[in-house]
Formats: C-alpha cells, sequence, structure tokens
C-alpha cells in the first residue's frame, strides 16, 4: 500500500450533484453505497470474509432506511466499508445485547447512533482510511441528523483498538452477541468528544507525529466545512 495515496476529500457518490472526483486514479475513493447492484454484494461479501476469518457466525444483509453505508474503493474494488444506523422507534441492532443501556442513555436525552459492519481488506490497513470513514459517517450522523453519541458492539480482542485510536470507552460489561455468536462489548463515543478532538488535532497529522489518535488523519475544520458545503449539508 506504500504507493497508494489516499485523499481525504476524494469523495463521490452516484449522484452528480455531490460527486467530488478525484484528479487521480491511485487514490482511495469514498462512496456511499447504494441499495443494490454489484457494490453491494462485493460490500458484502467483504464483510463475511473478515467475520468469518474473526470466527464470528454469519450475519445477515442490512437495509434499513434509517442507515448510511460508506467503501472506500480503489480501481473499482471495495477495501473497506463502515455503516451507521441512525436510532429510530425500531432501535438499534445492540438493543438485543445492550437494551439497558442504550435505554439509560436515550432516557438522558442523547439521540444514538450505531456503527456497525466494519470490514477492512488486511492489504488496505490505513489509519487515514479508517478515520476518514469514521470522519464522513460523523459528519452525517451528527450535523446531518442531530446525533448526540456513537455507539459500536465489537468483540473485546478490539478493545485496545478503538481505545487509543479512535477514542471509544467501554460502557457496557462482556456479554455474548447472539447476531455473530461471539463475545462483546459496548464502547461509547460523544459527538462532542470528536468535534472537539477534531478541532485539536485533525489534519495535523505532519506536525504530531508521535500522536497516537487516528484523528490528526481526520479533515482539518475547514477542510470539513468544505466538505459540509459541497455535500449540501
Amino acid at each position: 500500500m506504500e504507493a497508494w495515496r489516499f485523499d481525504p476529500l476524494c469523495i463521490a457518490e452516484d449522484d452528480p450533484a455531490v460527486n467530488v472526483p478525484s484528479q487521480r486514479h491511485d487514490k482511495f475513493r469514498i462512496k456511499m453505497l447504494m441499495r443494490d447492484g454489484e457494490r453491494r454484494r462485493e460490500t458484502d461479501l467483504l464483510i463475511q470474509k473478515r467475520y468469518a476469518w474473526r470466527g464470528y457466525g454469519q450475519i445477515g444483509t442490512e437495509d434499513e432506511p434509517n442507515q448510511l453505508t460508506m467503501n472506500a474503493e480503489l480501481f473499482g474494488r471495495v477495501y473497506a466499508t463502515l455503516t451507521v444506523n441512525i436510532d429510530s422507534p425500531a432501535g438499534l441492532a445492540l438493543d438485543s445485547t445492550y437494551g439497558a443501556e442504550a435505554a439509560r442513555l436515550r432516557a438522558a436525552g442523547c439521540k444514538l447512533c450505531e456503527f456497525g459492519r466494519f470490514a477492512i481488506d488486511p492489504t488496505a490497513r490505513s489509519k487515514r482510511l479508517i478515520i476518514s470513514l469514521v470522519h464522513l459517517l460523523y459528519i452525517y450522523a451528527h450535523r446531518v441528523k442531530g446525533c448526540t453519541d456513537i455507539l459500536i458492539e465489537i468483540n473485546p480482542r478490539h478493545r485496545a483498538f478503538y481505545e487509543k485510536l479512535l477514542e471509544f470507552e467501554q460502557l457496557g460489561a462482556e456479554r455474548t452477541c447472539e447476531r455473530v455468536n461471539a463475545p462483546a462489548i459496548l464502547m461509547h463515543l460523544s459527538c462532542a468528544k470528536i468535534e472537539r478532538r477534531l478541532r485539536e488535532i485533525g489534519g495535523k497529522w505532519r506536525e504530531l507525529p508521535d500522536e497516537k489518535s487516528a484523528y490528526k488523519f481526520a479533515l482539518s475544520a475547514e477542510e470539513e466545512e468544505e466538505l459540509v458545503s459541497r455535500l449540501g449539508y
């Protein structure tokens, strides 16, 4: 992956009104996943492969009106994917395992969203790639949909990754997630904390070589505003 550069402003979608094309073809393109077609099947296959490799059970295809999926593509191939579900009267997938914790946040006035179905091809591991997907879904969830808090249900062995790179904090004790038949813990991150960290270190990866947080690879505040303006949010 050394020769493949990633441009965090290379955002594309099938709708030409929000298309931001790249001038290079050797950069990842972040694209909104449409509800059907070959990219949908390729995305589901990537998720199934990575979940199977981790020893998880099969996870079904989700297609809810309150969800948005972003893919990272290169040369027409999907290398990474992440989905956000916005809370609704139907609830979130994690309610089946951590309903009590989610209910307490709702009762406190939080508007929740759930990040899930994260998968990345092992040949494309990149902090910039991961944080770009997270940042774009944060923009959608927080700035467009008004969410205040992000939840994610993960395997305990991935806890350090989410704590160190994305600054999530554990909210729920270890339990068994019946959907994938594997141990799980609930992690939480407020949108206010993301906003603060983006102001502090967003786009400053050159100036902060020793910083461990992936937020230094995110868009700067100016770049985020430019992107939001281009997308019409």
